[in-house]
């Protein structure tokens, strides 16, 4: 495959299938529709699927650390990382369906999602329009000893 002059691919990513723009690195190999990428979001870094690949036009997602990025393509030890994540989702959501309900937060829990960095999304539907996120993270910091992403769902 010839190296692309940069490029945004249009990715889905995510266990509820986020779809986004994010930028390709230019000089990389030319990434194409159905490739499995590894992304960098505001959540961490996660697996996608490639769905469009366009000329560049400032389109990419941006958060503190620059522009959403297609990292690399996927490779093996991505998808090993990927099924490790997985095996998580049934421990880490019974223990943080223990916290929220010990801590009486008013949310409800509707699932967790462990990324490729192993930190944990919690899918969430608050329960008030007031829900600081910060207090949730510390906790799961220490009670977890991982850290987490409220994904706040309506």
């Amino acid at each position: 495959m010839e190296a692309s002059e940069g490029v945004e691919c249009l990715v889905r990513h995510g266990l509820s299938g986020r779809v986004a723009w994010f930028a390709a690195e230019a000089g990389a190999e030319a990434p194409k529709r159905g490739d499995s990428v590894v992304v960098r979001t505001v959540r961490g870094l996660e697996l996608g699927e490639l769905l469009v690949v366009e000329a560049p036009r400032s389109r990419a997602g941006e958060d503190s650390l620059g522009p959403f990025r297609v990292v690399r393509r996927a490779v093996d030890d991505d998808f090993a990382r990927a099924r490790a994540a997985d095996a998580l989702r049934g421990p880490r959501f019974d223990l943080c369906r223990r916290i929220v309900e010990e801590e009486g937060w008013p949310l409800e829990l509707l699932d967790v999602e462990p990324l490729l960095d192993f930190s944990t999304v919690l899918l969430v539907l608050p329960l008030d329009d007031v829900l600081d996120p910060a207090p949730i993270r510390a906790r799961f910091r220490v009670s977890g000893d991982f850290d987490v992403h409220v994904d706040r769902k309506s």
